[in-house]
């Protein structure tokens, strides 16, 4: 009777479990084990190159192609702002874990309202200067400074959360006006703010140059090396830290700082210790296994992107410096048609994937320990 019954509840839960298991089944497991037999075949999408076994021969073709070398060092370049992007993470965190301290919601309702009227004023006389860019940067920032005095941290945590609501291409799209080298605020700003203190800007061409703060660097003539400055590969870079610095990163950050033992900060009161002792000795140390996370999760994340940017913001260009190796798969799959030599490079990003996440398991898990 209760064997019967052991095998009634197995079958009803492989019945719920059947639709989730067939999707598995069907849309992940079988096309990864497509992709990884297709990687040894001429597989492609044109009708006159017929399907054979050629073995190693993609992947062969792969490690001789100098292609690979140069997009595979743009996936690593663009990871550089990946630093940048934690510690801004890990700032505002501590900074939103801060109270605010006013007396009243009266109070606060007279600091917002300050702000908003010296927001107002100070806009206004940039704007009558004649410097409509800053204006509407200050008034923006204004406007943000004037409703988190007013909602405190809450109305700061929704402010730098909101860019990881936005679509990936709508954004993409906002940021490429924004680097127009012609009439982009970007540069706009920048002229406007070297007349007002009499400098000679020349603002950076941004999406359109091959110039990159290691052009100074001696690298491979395939390179496409610009020189040193700022220019595409930054571009991307700043995007990516603008939308992440107030993303997930920072909702980690906040939930490890929560669960840091109050009695360490009241024995640090006790201790006459400042502000930046607290950090370095306790909030610091006590957020290792959540930087470590984030480290790891960035580095896969660092390693399989830069796809959107490349396809709706350069088309790898200019000259394929922000060509990644996501894009690289895209091209050579759907656009060269050669699906068999893609499949190849897909899983030899994969197993330097796996490479980098055993390695930083290995030694980085021991330091946040």
């Amino acid at each position: 009777m209760k064997s019967s019954t052991k095998r009634g509840h197995l079958a009803v839960a492989l019945l719920f479990l059947a639709p989730n298991l067939l999707g598995f089944l069907v849309f992940t497991f079988g096309p990864i084990v497509v992709s990884l037999l297709g990687s040894f075949t001429t597989w492609s999408l044109r009708p006159s190159v017929p399907l054979k076994f050629i073995g190693l021969q993609n992947y062969i073709d792969l490690f001789q192609d100098p292609n690979f070398y140069f997009y595979f060092y743009n996936t690593i370049y663009l990871l550089l702002g990946m630093p940048i992007s934690i510690a801004g993470s890990l700032f505002l965190a501590v900074f939103l874990s801060q109270k605010l301290e006013l007396r009243g919601p009266r109070a606060a309702g007279k600091l917002a309202v300050f702000a908003a009227v010296l927001t107002c004023i100070i806009s206004g006389i940039v704007l009558v200067i004649g410097s409509p860019s800053i204006a509407l940067v200050l008034f923006a920032l204004g406007a943000i400074t004037a409703i988190g005095v007013y909602f405190r941290s809450i109305g700061y945590r929704t402010f730098y959360y909101l860019p990881h609501f936005t679509a990936g291409a709508g954004t993409i799209l906002l940021w490429m006006q924004l680097y127009n080298p012609n009439f982009g605020l970007i540069n706009q700003a920048l002229t406007a703010f070297g007349n007002m203190v009499g400098w000679s800007i020349d603002p950076p061409g941004w999406l359109t140059s091959t110039k990159s703060l290691l052009g100074f660097l001696p690298l491979p003539e395939h390179f496409n090396n610009g020189g040193f400055g700022i220019g595409a590969r930054e571009a991307i870079m700043i995007m990516g830290v603008w939308a992440s610095v107030g993303g997930n990163n920072m909702v980690l950050y906040l939930a490890g700082i929560s669960n840091i033992p109050p009695e360490l900060y009241e024995a640090s009161d006790v201790d006459g210790a400042s502000g930046w002792q607290r950090f370095r000795y306790i909030t610091f140390p006590q957020l290792a296994p959540t930087t470590f996370f984030i480290v790891v999760m960035g580095i896969i994340g660092g390693l399989q992107g830069g796809f959107e940017q490349a396809r709706l913001m350069t088309e790898g260009g200019p000259a394929g410096i922000t060509t990644t190796l996501s894009y690289y798969i895209y091209t050579q799959g759907f656009e060269r048609l050669d699906l068999g030599y893609g499949a190849a490079v897909s899983w030899v990003l994969f197993i330097i994937i796996m490479i980098v996440t055993l390695v930083n398991w290995r030694y980085g898990n021991k330091a946040a320990e």
